[in-house]
């Protein structure tokens, strides 16, 4: 974490070459390849017996910008306090590198028999799509990605009184589109004012989408994860996952609305959009002709984008305002599988660290390297340390921290699954 990845620009090849140390001093063989100079990407391999095809290990070494005066401590001092290892990256996802990192350093060590090739693919660019890392890989060197199973970031792990007790492991993320709104106006000097000002037109726009409900839906992942919810959540909430699971309409819609007051709970109901950026005006005595927005947009699976526009243009059709969009992300990537051998290997390595938790499959409610992976056919599942509610709104946020006793956990757990997969 003490090595500055803020993507852009990424320089993605300091933090490889951390890696590359601890990995070389275990003897695990490693190769960096750059997609462009500083883009590296790190993938070791520790060989098997090809009894069984690999295992991919996957996590990225980009990180988000950090505003560091809005930080009670630098971004990127990666100390050590009140338990946690501190600054940017260390959910996301710098956490998970280091801990499959130990993992492979660990087999090395041990010399372990192992039936499949584990492979560590360490990655840049996923927090700008992943064109330089993953993208590049599948395009360039996609023997290198090639495996029958790949464990990624994605999913969530929920604790109470010290316990862990429920694993929910991503099968499905939202799809990625951003979305630009444009108003425009007359211009002219500011000391009369205009109703017609492009500012005033966007705010309305956005005054009236945060008022917009589209219709709450469902998948089976979500389902089964506010299933097992129930109980360990407040009775609030319990009683909002009760509604939303029922049949009856005018419930589903009351339990939807109650899962606002827990935006992540509702981003896995509702398609939904955020403001990012604005852009406007010329100087401070004048009248913008022209002021946008950036909607940041998260499309649940089966929700196509010329169906989200066609919404979103009926809500603004009497505001004078344009919407259009950036790239589509494509073919919505399939529901990975709800059995089989990973999770016959993760409920044990579950149930041997923390009896009676539940491991149930689970929607991710952002976009993650597993998305362009799922669309070449691998099979992808994302896990998550545990973290509680407060170091999770953390991630992309201020002062970002993992818990030592989230990654001692998180370490160990994979150690256990990668075992009970490739031995």
């Amino acid at each position: 974490m003490r090595v500055d990845t803020t993507n852009p620009p990424g320089r993605e090849a300091e933090a490889a070459a951390v890696l590359g140390a601890v990995l070389r001093k275990a003897g695990v063989p490693f190769e960096v390849v750059e997609s462009s100079p500083g883009r590296a990407n790190l993938v070791a391999r520790l060989k098997g017996d090809g009894t069984k095809r690999p295992l991919l290990l996957l996590a990225h070494l980009d990180v988000v910008g950090a505003e560091a005066a809005r930080w009670s401590f630098p971004p990127f001092s990666g100390d050590e306090e009140g338990g946690a290892v501190r600054g940017r990256g260390a959910v996301d996802d710098k956490g998970m590198a280091a801990a499959f990192a130990a993992v492979l350093a660990d087999l090395a060590r041990r010399k372990a028999p192992l039936k499949r090739d584990v492979v560590f693919a360490a990655t840049a660019d996923e927090e700008s799509g992943g064109a330089l890392g993953v993208g590049w890989l599948l395009a360039h060197r996609p023997e290198l990605l090639d495996a029958e199973l790949a464990v990624n970031e994605g999913g969530t792990t929920f604790s109470s009184g010290g316990r862990v007790r429920l694993v929910a492991v991503q099968v499905a993320e939202k799809d990625y589109l951003d979305v630009t709104l444009t108003a425009r106006g007359a211009g002219g000097h500011a000391s009369v004012p205009d109703p017609d000002n492009a500012i005033l037109r966007l705010s309305r726009a956005l005054a009236r989408l945060d008022e917009w409900r589209p219709e709450p839906r469902l998948i089976a992942p979500t389902r089964e994860t506010f299933a097992a919810l129930r109980g360990l959540e407040t009775p609030e909430l319990s009683a909002a996952f009760d509604d939303v699971l029922s049949e009856d309409e005018e419930r589903v819609d009351r339990g939807a609305e109650a899962l606002r007051e827990r935006p992540y709970y509702g981003a896995m109901v509702w398609d939904t959009w955020s403001p990012t950026m604005v852009a406007g005006g010329v100087r401070e005595n004048v009248h913008p002709s022209e002021a946008s927005v950036n909607l940041n947009v998260r499309l649940l699976p089966g929700s196509t984008p010329e169906g989200f526009l066609a919404g979103l243009r009926a809500q603004l059709s009497d505001l004078g305002v344009e919407a259009s969009a950036g790239p589509s992300p494509g073919a919505t990537p399939p529901v990975m599988p709800l059995d089989g051998p990973f999770w016959t290997a993760l409920r044990k390595a579950v149930e041997a660290r923390s009896p009676g938790a539940a491991v149930v499959p689970s929607l991710s409610v952002g976009t993650t390297d597993a998305s362009a992976l799922r669309r070449r056919g691998l099979t992808v599942y994302g896990l998550e340390f545990p973290l509680s509610p407060e170091d999770q709104s953390r991630i992309h946020g201020h002062d970002e921290r993992m818990p030592l006793s989230a990654l001692d956990y998180g370490t160990r757990l994979t150690a256990d699954l990668v075992w009970e997969l490739a031995r």
